[in-house]
């Protein structure tokens, strides 16, 4: 761990300093009226109502409060930490309560009784949240490696099956495969009630060999059977893309133990993936057999799946092909991953249009049949959805932040004008900020922070940090309206009113994206520990931004904003994955007496005039001070952990 101390003064804090702060403070007080209003008095949430049947909502509870540990992480006061541990307990209360069709409760063993990894996904960031935030938590721990051998191959729910290395169905949990219904989802269902209209008449029917015409035929319910037969033929069983996200679920129990299982699983499963890509002339396949074979229940078709290439597209099947990528890269340190991902971009490019200056890639592919429907992208004369060779929905790569995902991983100049080449440039400026997320998934802000990175947007911080405020502000207005319990509930009315925003935070602090909403890791280049009071995230007063990421390393300043001294360690990376290798302190190269200090994988190697070698710096903030840090990096190079730098041996 390589020693350095800050020594000029600042009469003002830096306003994005001041402005991180409080944003910090914010969010504290906002959790606190949150769950005051939001909860009722044994901390469960207010919905589902006691008599309620079904599979879905559980996730929806949980994005509620998912990002409170990450924040809690990041430098939150202990109370988010404390507030979210409390929320989940009271979440899998209420759902350990409540029945399915299916003889058993919406949560069995404290996991989702079976569901797509869409869903699967999105609940789990908690998890994996909780990971960063409390990674000595034993409970945490034991929850993490029980949720991963739930797709051992060893596990008797036979959620995966090690022969085949395949996951047995597209709906998969703590109950096995077994129950991969969507009937089952009534009137909130994907196929019935709001979903006929919100699904299928916006993003259109998934199989176009069926006897329907258009897809508002859906909105008859005599019509809804026929399609649960259809599914229940073609989507009930055999593995999906969207199973990739299983990824994440090892990658975090790895995190925790180091146990080899879980990496093996992870690079075994990418792998079987990868040779279903190259049997498929190179474009992964969206539904293979249990016996593996491509096309088995769809008359040999690739496409068809559940979540496919016609069910969703490019927004559900980057899930896999991102997060598998990313998790393997993390825990191999071999980037060739990243071409798993990168080989299935570069063919939505091949198969692009250009209008004007933006390319318009295909989202979807699928056989001939009717186009006619309320969906995005563009459209032949008559008002059709534009098809070209099987693929259509042609619009702009805009909020999914795969494109980012794959240029942050490798830091490559290749995949950096892969974004240029994919940037919409009709839509807006890259200098602006939302105040309100564009989506929960994208937010929106990947663009106007990679200008900020390049030096086009200097004001980005100042920015991203008032937007967050304001919307946090908006909604704390909100809930004073409001009063208490929300006169109607349903299954998002925690995640509606959550005003807790971690993204401009993990852009400046950690410099870092957005993670895969459906189930993705944060990815980052730096995390910072409090020593003195030994929990991870910047001490009280504390900020920090990261100013550069490019492939030699980063830009960092610390800012003590706060009265009193504070040492902040920094590590290489989000799990320690990286190493420090040159450090220059406020545009100077360190005195070399000042010390490197034997860290954790170091064993006192780190050369202490550059900080070669050095998995973590540490440094002394008196009060009213500020340093900027340039660190030369290699990246992938050491063994992933959750463990704080003082822990690790």
């Amino acid at each position: 761990m390589y020693e350095l101390a800050a020594r000029r003064s600042v009469a003002q804090p830096p306003e994005w300093a001041t402005r991180q702060r409080a944003l910090f403070d914010c969010f504290e007080r906002a959790v606190d009226d949150f769950v005051d209003d939001y909860l009722d008095e044994n901390g469960e949430p207010y919905w589902p109502p006691d008599d309620h049947v079904g599979v879905d909502g559980y996730d929806d509870v949980i994005e509620g409060f998912y990002n409170w540990p990450l924040v809690y992480a990041m430098g939150g006061d202990e109370s988010l930490l404390t507030r979210a541990r409390d929320a989940y307990e009271g979440a899998l209360a209420r759902f350990e309560r409540t029945d399915t069709p299916h003889g058993h409760p919406m949560v069995v063993d404290e996991f989702e009784q079976c569901r797509d990894w869409f869903h699967l996904g999105e609940g789990n960031l908690f998890t994996y949240n909780m990971g960063l935030a409390a990674p000595g938590d034993d409970l945490v721990v034991e929850r993490a490696t029980r949720f991963a051998d739930m797709y051992l191959a060893d596990s008797d729910l036979d959620n995966y099956d090690a022969e085949q290395r395949l996951v047995r169905a597209p709906m998969n949990g703590s109950a096995g495969p077994e129950y991969s219904d969507l009937s089952a989802f009534g009137a909130q269902s994907t196929f019935g009630g709001y979903g006929a209209d919100y699904r299928w008449a916006s993003h259109g029917l998934p199989w176009r060999d069926l006897e329907f015409d258009n897809a508002t035929e859906l909105l008859d319910p005599d019509n809804e059977g026929r399609l649960f037969e259809v599914y229940e033929e073609r989507c009930s069983k055999g593995d999906v893309p969207l199973n990739l996200a299983i990824s994440s679920l090892m990658t975090n129990a790895y995190l925790h133990t180091g146990d080899d299982d879980y990496r093996e699983w992870v690079t075994e499963y990418l792998e079987a993936w990868r040779d279903r890509v190259d049997r498929n002339d190179g474009i992964i396949p969206d539904n293979v057999g249990l016996s593996d074979e491509i096309g088995e229940y769809t008359d040999g078709k690739w496409w068809g799946g559940m979540y496919g290439w016609s069910w969703g597209g490019w927004h559900y099947v980057g899930v896999g092909t991102t997060t598998a990528a990313e998790n393997a890269t993390l825990l191999t340190g071999d980037r060739d991953h990243l071409d798993f991902h990168r080989r299935q971009l570069d063919h939505l490019v091949d198969e692009g249009i250009e209008r004007g200056d933006t390319l318009y890639i295909p989202h979807k592919y699928g056989g001939e049949g009717d186009y006619h429907y309320n969906g995005s992208g563009l459209r032949e004369d008559d008002g059709e959805i534009l098809w070209r060779d099987g693929w259509y929905e042609f619009k702009p790569h805009r909020d999914d932040p795969y494109l980012f995902h794959l240029w942050y991983m490798s830091l490559d100049e290749a995949d950096r004008e892969r974004v240029e080449r994919l940037r919409d440039w009709g839509s807006r400026e890259w200098k602006q900020v939302d105040v309100r997320p564009s989506s929960k998934h994208g937010a929106g802000n990947e663009w106007p922070w990679l200008a900020y990175l390049e030096g086009e947007f200097p004001e980005f911080p100042e920015r991203v940090l008032e937007a967050n405020r304001t919307h946090a502000q908006e909604l704390l207005d909100g809930m004073r309206e409001e009063g208490r319990e929300p006169d109607t509930l349903n299954e998002d009315y925690l995640r509606d009113r959550n005003p807790v925003f971690h993204r401009g935070l993990l852009n400046l602090t950690m410099g870092a994206p957005q993670p895969v909403y459906y189930g993705g890791l944060v990815m980052a280049q730096v995390r910072h520990f409090d020593p003195g009071r030994e929990r991870p995230g910047l001490p009280a007063g504390v900020a920090a931004l990261v100013e550069r990421i490019d492939s030699e390393g980063i830009d960092l300043t610390l800012v003590n904003t706060g009265p009193r001294d504070q040492e902040v360690v920094t590590q290489a990376g989000a799990y320690g994955e990286h190493e420090f290798t040159a450090v220059e302190v406020d545009g100077e190269a360190p005195d070399a007496g000042t010390g490197a200090e034997g860290g954790a994988d170091t064993e006192g190697d780190a050369d202490p005039g550059t900080g070669a070698g050095a998995d973590a710096l540490r440094v002394a903030l008196p009060s009213g001070t500020r340093v900027s840090v340039s660190a030369a990096m290699d990246r992938f190079v050491d063994d992933p952990t959750y463990a704080a730098p003082w822990d690790r041996a």
